[in-house]
């Protein structure tokens, strides 16, 4: 039995570039965007899900809540508003697989979203409270994703960050260190990746040590396929990935937070059950390598909730 899930953030659309032989690229509409992608890969793998946050009263919109609902995600708390578009985002793959982005979010929909728009028996029953960065990007939403995150760990939720740096949502010449850091250290679980934390912070080794002397329980650096890093306070380990053919990149991360929230949902449900689950390395190794084993049968496959895992596949022999 999972306990429930809430995933705060942007929900947007990827329009994700079709290279043709010859004449213009085509783009293809997926819905998308981290937390919502999180979200659905949760849904998808049987978990009990909910998203918090806002889209546009158009098309987009529209295609978001209804593709999320169809999923199973509950999107009672995903507000519809006239006053703002939905958020793209236009996504090109080089012959890798890896991706480049050009974001259009001026003022969209998903920035506009405040706290006194959430109720407060929201968080209530929930066990955990997920995020990431791109929230952090202006002012105004930057205060919502801080206050939700201190309600959340007040209500008792595990309150779970994937940094999901994207340098070009910033406004230009604004530093992210600093809020990146902020919304770090009020949470449980960090998930960053090797190249982010490079970009945003340099080769810092004593990193690992200072995120959990703030009070993170469980940080998770990653790194494609080369082996991913775990630390909590009394143990570590390096875990390699399953060996996979990468199509697509888009939502590898986001299935690999999915994969493990489902995980931590059943086994460690709020704060103070991920102690006791950190205890155990064996089913730390075990929630990680299922987490792990998501995150590459999406790189396998092209788009985002599409790409997503489902329970079953991941059962059969030789997944992952």
């Amino acid at each position: 039995m999972s306990a429930k899930v809430i995933a705060f953030g942007e929900a947007l659309i990827d329009m994700l570039a079709r290279p043709q032989a010859s004449g213009p690229v085509n783009f293809v509409a997926h819905p998308g965007g981290a937390p919502a992608n999180v979200a659905v890969g949760i849904a998808k793998l049987g978990g009990n899900v909910s998203f918090l946050g806002q889209v546009g009263r158009d098309m987009f919109g529209d295609s978001l809540v209804t593709t999320m609902a169809g999923f199973g995600v509950d999107t009672s708390q995903l507000v519809q508003t006239a006053d703002a578009h939905t958020a793209l985002a236009f996504v090109s793959l080089d012959a890798e697989g890896e991706r480049s982005f050009a974001f259009y979010r001026d003022r969209s929909a998903d920035l506009l979203y405040r706290s006194d728009q959430c109720p407060e028996s929201v968080l209530e029953g929930a066990a955990i409270f997920h995020c990431c960065s791109n929230t952090l990007t202006e002012p105004g939403i930057r205060e919502t994703h801080l206050v939700l995150m201190e309600r959340a760990r007040k209500a008792g939720c595990m309150v779970s960050f994937d940094v999901n740096y994207r340098h070009n949502l910033w406004p230009q010449g604004e530093d992210a260190r600093e809020p990146i850091w902020q919304a770090m250290a009020a949470s449980d679980l960090v998930k960053i990746s090797r190249e982010e934390l490079e970009a945003l912070y340099g080769r810092d080794e004593e990193l690992p040590r200072r995120l959990l002397e703030a009070g993170v329980g469980l940080l998770l650096i990653t790194d494609g396929g080369e082996p991913l890093e775990a630390h909590w306070f009394g143990g570590s380990l390096e875990l390699v990935p399953p060996a996979t053919k990468v199509v697509d990149s888009t939502a590898a991360g986001d299935s690999f937070v999915a994969g493990l929230l489902l995980r931590l949902s059943q086994e460690a449900p709020g704060r103070e059950a991920l102690a006791s689950w950190l205890a155990d390395p064996r089913q730390v190794e075990a929630g990680l390598r299922f987490a792990s084993r998501c995150g590459a049968l999406t790189v396998s496959r092209y788009g985002a909730f599409e790409a997503l895992p489902l329970a079953a596949e991941l059962d059969e022999p030789g997944a992952g």
